[in-house]
């Protein structure tokens, strides 16, 4: 039964340390707090009432989905420029 209970604490801790390497789930808003700012910013100023989604870096930037009521919903990129400002694009997504 200790070997059992060890395995799955040693297992809880590794999903545990691989979620708040990689932003997952409660270690989403701490890794990409500054991302989350700029983004909640924009929404905020462009469509009140909306929500998004978790952050994930991409490539070149971040990407989340912005959920609008009664709307379709939104992808929105985030890519920040040499000069420290946050450049948004977005892209509606049909259907959804």
């Amino acid at each position: 039964m200790k070997k059992r209970n060890l395995a799955l604490l040693v297992s809880a801790a590794a999903v545990g340390i691989y979620s708040a390497a990689r932003g997952r789930g409660i270690f989403n808003k701490p890794r990409f707090r500054e991302q989350h700012s700029a983004v909640s910013r924009y929404v905020d100023a462009h469509y009140p009432g909306a929500t998004y989604s978790p952050i994930e870096a991409t490539p070149k930037g971040y990407m989340t989905v912005v959920r609008r009521p009664g709307r379709s919903s939104i992808m929105l990129y985030a890519f920040k420029s040499p000069d420290g400002i946050y450049i948004f694009h977005e892209s509606e997504i049909i259907n959804s």
